[in-house]
């Protein structure tokens, strides 16, 4: 079941004071992907904060997703990238309750690039929200 939203979702580009929590629940979304096994526990929070910051420091596009009359009140988010000139969908992360609104296609709506394009973790809501995209997890380790 879905819940009902009280006010307009709009978009911004991340700040810095949302990384945070985008940092944090990349790192716990991903670890219960069935997808994610292929990295050691204990090398699973390193391993993979490093990427995340090597995709920060390469300057890709984090978009937010948020109630208009609080924006600081992230409802998802979704970290983009370009390849030549298509369209790279590292991650989508929107929080449970506000599932089934749209979010996580809007967001790869206001993303960069040609679409379909490529997708670098799997991940349900990427999945579910990119089925004519190709997996191509290189492109989130590439320097």
């Amino acid at each position: 079941m879905t819940s009902q939203l009280s006010s307009e979702i709009a978009f911004r580009s991340a700040v810095q004071d949302d990384m945070r929590f985008i940092m944090d629940s990349w790192l716990r979304s991903w670890r219960e992907s069935p997808w994610a096994g292929c990295i050691r526990n204990d090398l699973y929070f390193a391993t993979q904060r490093a990427t995340i910051e090597g995709l920060i420091a390469r300057s890709a596009e984090f978009i937010v997703a948020y109630l208009e009359e609080r924006p600081d009140h992230i409802l998802g988010w979704g970290c983009f990238e370009m390849t030549g000139d298509s369209c790279v969908v590292h991650y989508l992360y929107t929080k449970d309750p506000y599932l089934g609104h749209g979010i996580n296609k809007s967001l790869v709506e206001r993303a960069s690039g040609s679409k379909p394009g490529f997708y670098t973790h799997r991940y349900r809501q990427v999945i579910d929200t990119c089925p004519d995209y190709r997996h191509a997890p290189e492109i989130a380790r590439r320097k």
